[in-house]
């Protein structure tokens, strides 16, 4: 179970920021989204067991913040704005088709720039990320501090981040 909790984190975390921008797209006010995101989180956390590992974690997330903002939604009726059941099920099937189309938008662009890392850096990303090795197993692989594996790996990742950005950035310059 605390492996599961751990990945829950890290899918969360990764997530988050997608859930509540669905989240705020329904109901307009930053301090009730935040007070459904954590509602949701917590749902999420209690239901993991449910996540089947493989799909789409941000899916699953928004299919459960959905239900969490129509329950949230029926309890403040008297609201001066409230969406009923169709309209918040049309929003959310906005959302994820603009999520899917985005994240294959990101998917490209990271193929695009992870050839443009030095070979021992896509080694190292290889390693982490198509092998599952930990930055422990990586610092005893390759003789390095764990701290150096980190440090690497979060260079690595900015590094990525930041040509994924220019890559999208031209494609919507296009």
């Amino acid at each position: 179970m605390a492996k599961s909790h751990s990945e829950f984190a890290e899918l969360f975390a990764a997530h988050q920021h997608q859930v509540f921008g669905f989240i705020l797209g329904l109901v307009r006010n930053n301090a009730d989204a935040q007070d459904i995101l954590q509602q949701s989180a917590i749902t999420m956390w209690n239901k993991f067991d449910t996540f089947t590992p493989g799909t789409e974690f941000v899916r699953w997330a928004i299919t459960i913040a959905r239900y969490e903002t129509l329950n949230y939604l029926k309890y403040r009726r008297r609201s001066r704005l409230c969406f009923d059941q169709d309209l918040i099920e049309l929003l959310a099937a906005e959302f994820r088709e603009r999520s899917l189309e985005m994240a294959e938008s990101r998917r490209t662009a990271l193929k695009d720039c992870l050839p443009k890392l030095s070979s021992e850096d896509g080694k190292l990303i290889e390693s982490r990320y198509s092998h599952g090795l930990g930055s422990r197993q990586l610092s005893e692989l390759l003789g390095r501090s764990q701290a150096s594996i980190c440090n690497s790996l979060r260079r690595i990742r900015e590094s990525l981040l930041t040509c994924i950005e220019r890559r999208l950035a031209q494609e919507n310059n296009r």
